[in-house]
């Protein structure tokens, strides 16, 4: 037999392979003087009491100072914070990466718990109306302006400081389940049909289940969920301990309860998100009529889980990429946004090496792209050669490029936008993907591919993201009435939904009640349905593109330099997308139409 081929230890990966993290720190010694130059707790807690503690009502200067003072040392700790994280996804089980995560998580929160005061005794200053709207506050107004927004779910100052304080080991839950992810499974090699062993890693997961050879994407599924398996009354808890943690919190902040307190930092009505799991119920058909599709062009008998990655088209050549015919091709497909647009995004990943791109034992799953204020943003993938690959380059280099622009052109305490918005540049990008290749590249091979890969798309980042969403609605309830999870429940709301969602064509093994405990963004509440709402904002923003690139193109600019100065319905809003007085959701499932419809023209 053959032998399998070795993931890399990072230590053998070539540098050009890594993302290039100097301007934040040269390495952990520079780390380690930055985090001692740091005040202590005592001197910090001197230094407010003395200049700005039950003083601020005296004049709109000394707000000003306090929360510049404030900012300033949060981008510090930002700054640790990133940069120990980044290096610790290099390789989850990294002794020196995890400790300096533990110390600065823990620095950051008692530092930040000092200024536990500021909230309470701004909103009890009379004039603050009046004050923010003037130099110097009025740098501050927008914030200043959601505090005021946000005053009834504020508590007083004692019990922010006890949640500052607490904040790390309530975070704890999204840590023990990336840890279990990304270091405590191990998984069995999967057989193909001719009995070779492929690896089965988190990374390799997703890659073994595009093969065509259905026999190791049986056997992938099956090796991946049998250790899964074993660990459901593990994450079981963990995951009610982070919804329960949640739902008190709201409570105790006013909440009705753990959807609404989410939701109401993006000013973002419960109703939108129950409207959008509205919306996908009531066009799911569509999702069957592809199902029905993929089980004729498969020839399967029913489709599987383990069935729905691969592409519709059977390719009569291999498709791979290089990193650099990826990077390449990602970059001709972005033209639409203007030549500066295109200039910043070579430069970072050519020369300025944004991104960490090698597969190596212990990184962590997935893709991502992150950074701070004052740094370069920096992306992370596993670059194996496949066309989704490609696509999470577009939608990475999306993030990056949203950040760049935000950072550019806002002040710090502007400059981060929320997660409502954060999909939609990223999803845009992959949107103008598939248009160059369709229009630029008709009839080949590779376009046949994207045909396949635009419904897949659709399926797993608005379909299936709102399947989350509804599994994660139903938890919540169950956490709101104080009401205990057991693996059966959380494991019978999943394969309901599944059977809903994907109808009668298809199968539905005993795997894929266990499917929920693998998803990290269950611990970032309420998340997964933006990237429904973001890839609708984003098919928007293409088809208006083709219609109007000039006009487009300045609402898409006006967008990624808005970074967070605005409420995210407002900011859209100014992009030309409205989701409360227009049907984004509606525009979306006529393009998915229109694709199955051209598939089975094509493939049929």
């Amino acid at each position: 037999m053959k032998e399998m081929q070795k993931i890399k230890k990072r230590n053998e990966v070539k540098t050009e392979e890594t993302w290039n993290l100097s301007d934040l720190f040269k390495d952990f010694k520079h780390w380690s003087n930055e985090f001692n130059n740091l005040p202590n707790e005592e001197s910090l807690e001197k230094l407010v009491e003395d200049k700005y503690k039950s003083k601020l009502s005296s004049s709109p200067e000394l707000i000003y100072e306090c929360i510049k003072f404030k900012d300033d040392l949060n981008h510090r700790l930002e700054n640790l914070f990133v940069y120990a994280s980044l290096r610790n996804t290099e390789d989850v089980a990294n002794k020196e990466s995890n400790e300096a995560v533990g110390k600065i998580e823990i620095k950051l929160s008692g530092l930040m718990a000092k200024f536990s005061f500021l909230e309470p005794e701004l909103l009890n200053i009379k004039q603050l109306t009046d004050w923010l709207k003037k130099e110097p506050l009025n740098t501050y107004q927008f914030r200043l302006e959601e505090l005021i927004r946000k005053k009834a779910h504020i508590l007083t100052e004692q019990e922010e400081n006890i949640l500052a304080r607490i904040s790390v080991s309530l975070n704890m839950f999204d840590e023990i389940h990336g840890k279990w992810n990304n270091a405590d499974l191990k998984f069995l090699p999967a057989l193909d049909s001719n009995n070779k062993e492929h690896l089965v890693s988190n990374s390799r997961y997703s890659l073994n289940l595009q093969s065509k050879d259905r026999e190791l994407r049986r056997n992938t599924f099956n090796s991946y969920f049998s250790e899964i398996s074993k660990w459901r009354n593990t994450i079981t808890s963990n995951y009610y301990g982070n919804m329960l943690t949640g739902s008190t919190i709201a409570k105790i902040r006013k909440f009705s309860g753990f959807l609404e307190a989410e939701l109401f930092d993006d000013n973002i009505p419960t109703s939108l998100y129950d409207g959008l799991i509205k919306s996908i119920k009531n066009n799911i058909d569509l999702l069957h009529q592809s199902m029905k599709l993929r089980k004729k062009l498969l020839k399967i008998d029913a489709v599987n889980p383990f069935d729905r990655s691969v592409s519709l088209y059977e390719s009569k050549e291999e498709i791979t990429f290089s990193w650099e015919e990826g990077r390449d091709l990602v970059l001709k497909a972005i033209t639409p946004l203007g030549e500066e647009y295109v200039a910043v995004a070579t430069q970072g990943l050519t020369i300025d090496r944004w991104v960490d791109r090698a597969e190596n034992e212990g990184k962590r799953s997935g893709a991502f792209s992150w950074g701070t204020y004052s740094s370069r943003p920096y992306m992370l993938q596993s670059w194996t050669g496949t066309l989704s690959d490609v696509y999470t380059l577009a939608h990475e280099l999306g993030h990056s490029m949203h950040s760049y622009y935000s950072n550019k052109n806002q002040p710090y305490h502007n400059s981060g936008y929320t997660i409502f918005v954060a999909e939609v540049a990223s999803t845009l990008n992959e949107a103008l993907l598939s248009d160059y290749i369709l229009t630029h590249m008709q009839d080949s091979e590779l376009a046949k591919s994207v045909l396949s890969e635009n419904l897949e798309n659709f399926e797993g980042t608005v379909l299936r993201q709102c399947l989350f969403a509804a599994f994660e609605r139903e938890a919540s309830l169950i956490a709101d009435k104080e009401e205990a999870f057991t693996p059966d429940t959380l494991e019978e709301i999943y394969m309901n939904l599944n059977k809903f969602w994907y109808g009668d064509e298809c199968n539905y093994p005993e795997f894929i009640r266990y499917g929920w405990m693998t998803i990290p963004h269950f611990y970032s509440a309420f998340y997964v349905y933006k990237y429904a709402t973001s890839y609708c904002a984003s098919l928007a923003l293409a088809e208006n593109l083709r219609k109007d690139k000039n006009q487009t193109r300045e609402d898409i600019f006006r967008f990624l330099k808005a970074g967070g100065s605005k409420p995210p319905l407002e900011i859209l809003k100014d992009a030309g997308i409205d989701f409360l007085n227009s049907d984004p959701v509606g525009n979306a499932f006529a393009n998915y139409k229109r694709n199955i419809e051209l598939a089975e023209k094509t493939f049929g």
